[in-house]
């Protein structure tokens, strides 16, 4: 008669079962991200004249913006280039752009 390791099959199953349900959770959570940062980024607003521009390269670059009412805004590393000393900005609620007002101009990008 030969015996059978059962032990091993049921891990096996419970082992593939979680792998198939944990599928499932990541692709649903996957789908839902985007969209939930994206109303994040609705929810913000801020306006104020920068008064200096850093970039804080321990924390991967990120450009950060302090405010005349000494407010910190963080942006993308990126974005660095965009910001300049004495710039108004402004991003308003429910909005997905900031504008920025320079000498008589205004700019907007994506928030």
């Amino acid at each position: 008669m030969k015996s059978r390791n059962l032990g091993l099959n049921i891990f096996g199953i419970i082992g593939f079962c979680l792998f198939i349900i944990s599928y499932f959770f990541y692709k649903d959570y996957r789908i839902k991200e985007p969209d939930r940062a994206k109303e994040e980024n609705l929810n913000v607003f801020f306006s104020g004249i920068i008064d200096s521009i850093n970039r804080d390269y321990s924390n991967h670059g990120v450009t950060i913006l302090i405010l005349k009412d000494k407010n910190r805004l963080k942006f993308n590393m990126y974005e660095y280039s965009r910001f300049k000393k004495n710039d108004s900005i402004v991003k308003r609620k429910g909005e997905d752009s900031i504008y920025i007002y320079r000498d008589g101009e205004v700019k907007a990008y994506k928030y």
